[in-house]
């Protein structure tokens, strides 16, 4: 058992990271629903957390500003992927579509931040495999931290993909094209 928090946030680092590369090799299969994304955190995180793949149970914040309350995740975690659902996993849509569609999808992931930690991680490693299966390719290594922390914070408090469609848009190229 790891006490110290600089070597556990070493420890999880080197460990998600390595498990992301395998992700982005090879598809978790699933739903694209909240179970699914509750595999993705496993996958990254079982090595170092008992609880990967479980939605927290405590209210969290960041910079005094909370995420969805605990009791209120699963709920809300079930009607963001029937939108996705409805909306056909954003199969068959122009680029435009699908950058807004994913800025949203994004936002509002982050917003519920369904986990203690790992949230930013997994939901890119399942953002990565829906696009990839929706013909794009999401290249999150070009992604600035700063930035995307930022429209982050203002999506949840706003809700408008917008910006977050604008940080996404450079990242997204359709399936066989290069950065």
């Amino acid at each position: 058992m790891i006490i110290n928090p600089g070597e556990l946030a070493d420890v999880e680092q080197q460990v998600s990271a390595a498990r992301y590369t395998q992700l982005g090799i090879s598809t978790l299969p699933g739903a694209y629903d909240a179970a699914h994304l509750l595999m993705f955190h496993r996958k990254l995180f079982a090595d170092v957390y008992d609880w990967a793949g479980t939605t927290r149970t405590v209210n969290i914040a960041k910079d005094g500003h909370p995420f969805c309350l605990a009791p209120n995740i699963d709920s809300e975690l079930d009607a963001l992927f029937a939108g996705l659902a409805n909306d056909q996993y954003l199969l068959h849509l122009d680029r435009k579509a699908f950058v807004s569609r994913l800025a949203e999808l994004y936002g509002d992931m982050n917003a519920i931040h369904p986990f203690r930690e790992g949230n930013g991680r997994a939901q890119r490693a399942f953002l990565r495999q829906l696009a990839a299966g929706a013909g794009w390719t999401l290249w999150w290594d070009n992604l600035d931290r700063d930035a995307n922390n930022g429209a982050c914070h203002r999506y949840r408090h706003h809700f408008d993909p917008e910006e977050m469609a604008a940080l996404l848009d450079p990242l997204i190229l359709r399936r066989g094209n290069q950065v």
